[in-house]
């Protein structure tokens, strides 16, 4: 009986430190999430700000004004050998629906792949502008 007991409790103290070591994992993992979102918005907003600082090559300002929607995509990685992918996250921000203002942003994960003669890789800084509401 004391043996079974002895078993039980060894069981359960397993389990607890399974529990705790999982819980710790996890919050560290929540926490690393949220950073690196706060640190994709701080990279998004950068992006943005250094393109439309170039003069010649920044977005015309007519295009902005009509636009609905910027899609803000830093770093977006291609790679390929014969079969290809992209991969990227960023930010998507629209207009307030009085046309004033721009609203909050919102994640936009962009994703890919290809198949053909191809061998290379590029991390590129992509900026989307959305014309409509339906476009988005």
């Amino acid at each position: 009986m004391a043996r079974q007991l002895l078993r039980q409790l060894r069981q359960e103290y397993q389990l607890m430190k399974l529990t705790g070591m999982l819980t710790l994992i996890l919050s560290a993992a929540t926490l690393q999430a949220a950073e690196s979102v706060q640190d994709r918005l701080a990279n998004s907003a950068a992006v943005f700000s250094e393109i439309m600082a170039t003069p010649d090559k920044g977005i015309p300002q007519e295009f902005l004004e009509k636009a609905q929607c910027v899609v803000i995509v830093p770093g977006m990685k291609k790679a390929a050998f014969v079969v290809g992918g992209e991969f990227g996250k960023g930010f998507v921000e629209c207009r307030n629906a009085g046309g004033t203002g721009w609203g909050a942003p919102a994640a936009v994960r962009v994703e890919g792949g290809s198949l053909g003669f191809q061998i290379g890789g590029s991390s590129t800084d992509v900026v989307m502008l959305v014309m409509s509401r339906r476009g988005m």
